[in-house]
This record gives structure tokens, C-alpha cells and sequence, in this order.
């Protein structure tokens, strides 16, 4: 009975959560500058990614966000360290060793994680470009990015991959690109273990 009560209370917490808007924060990025809110929306669907440097999916997350930008000019890509201050020269070294060109910012207090009941990384939403939460996701796997993309195209009004012809009509789909998502990914996906696949997919735990 505790169960199902502790289920039923998750579930509502989620839908009030994805029924609301992102809330406002004040943060600074890593120059010392401090983002509000506005100064991330109204260009396009924004990615708010939670991460921190001892956190490995964290990191690999971020090629894909990286391509996902490139391929949707209006995307905006924030990630928020949840790095303790004494482990933000790490974090902020590995994001320019990289050269990401994501917004950056630092919340070693965990303000704004808290307000979305952010415990560990990596925790990512989707907003909408006036900051209504429309996804959230909890760890990484590769593939991951697939559901992110499909958010991002729905939050701009173009049609899913699946009903792309490959003719060209499908929005931003050239005809002489692969679409084929058949045997061939399949198979790659299985080749895969489950115990790599489990250990990718948790949120990390800061043993640091």
C-alpha cells in the first residue's frame, strides 16, 4: 500500500512539474556573469542539462547535444554544473578543452536543482521558447538524443523522422540521406550489454 501511495505521489509530482513553467534563477555562467531566465528563451526550444564533472554519461551526453545544435540553428543548449566551488576549475577546464558552445552555468548550492527536484546528474529538460517545461529525463544512454530530438522537432512543428520519405518533404530531411532505422540500428543497439547499458543509464552518485 505504501508503494502504490509513494507511486501515485511521484506521478503527480511529475505531472505538475511538466505542467509548469521553468522557474526563474539568477546564475552565473564562467565568466562570473550572472543569466537569468529570459536571457536563455524566446529564440527557440532550449536543453537545460544537469551535469558535474565526476559524472561520465554527463560527458557524453554532450556530443549529441552538440550535433543536435547544429542541426537545429534555434536550439539553445545550457548546461548547469551541480560542481562543488572547490571542483568548478575542473569542470569549467573540461567544457573549453572540448570547445562546447553551450551557456554554462554554476549552481554549486543546487538553487535551481532544487526547485526541480534535481538530486543527481545528468537530468535534463526540454523548454518550449516561452520556458514551459515539455520533457524531462533522468540519466544518459546513447540513443538518448533520439527523444530529444523528437521533443525539439515537435516544440517546432516539424514532423517526426518516421514520416519522412526522404524525398525532402519532412521538413529539413535531404532526399539522399539515410533514414533507414531498420536492421542494421537495430542490431548495432543489441550489441550493447545490459550491465553497460544499466551503469549509463543511472543518474550519477558524487563519491567525490
Amino acid at each position: 500500500m505504501k508503494k502504490y501511495l509513494l507511486l501515485i505521489s511521484l506521478i503527480v509530482v511529475a505531472i505538475g512539474l511538466l505542467a509548469n513553467e521553468m522557474p526563474q534563477f539568477r546564475l552565473p555562467n564562467e565568466a562570473g556573469k550572472n543569466v537569468n531566465l529570459e536571457d536563455i528563451l524566446g529564440k527557440g526550444p532550449v536543453i537545460v542539462d544537469f551535469w558535474a564533472d565526476y559524472c561520465q554519461p554527463c560527458k557524453q551526453a554532450m556530443p549529441a547535444f552538440t550535433e543536435l545544435q547544429k542541426k537545429y540553428e534555434t536550439l539553445t543548449v545550457v548546461l548547469v554544473s551541480l560542481d562543488a566551488p572547490k571542483s568548478q576549475a575542473r569542470a569549467k577546464s573540461y567544457i573549453k578543452s572540448k570547445a562546447y558552445d553551450f551557456i554554462t552555468l554554476y549552481d554549486p548550492d543546487k538553487t535551481l536543482a532544487k526547485k526541480l527536484n534535481v538530486s543527481e546528474p545528468p537530468h535534463t529538460f526540454i523548454l518550449s521558447p516561452e520556458g514551459k517545461i515539455v520533457f524531462e529525463h533522468k540519466g544518459y544512454t546513447a540513443g538518448t538524443e533520439k527523444e530529444y530530438e523528437a521533443q525539439i522537432r515537435s516544440v517546432l512543428g516539424l514532423k517526426d523522422h518516421e514520416d519522412c520519405d526522404g524525398s525532402g518533404n519532412c521538413g529539413d530531411c535531404d532526399g539522399d540521406h539515410d533514414h533507414d532505422h531498420g536492421e542494421g540500428q537495430v542490431h548495432k543497439d543489441t550489441l550493447k550489454s545490459e550491465s553497460q547499458e544499466k551503469e549509463n543509464h543511472k543518474p550519477c552518485t558524487n563519491n567525490h
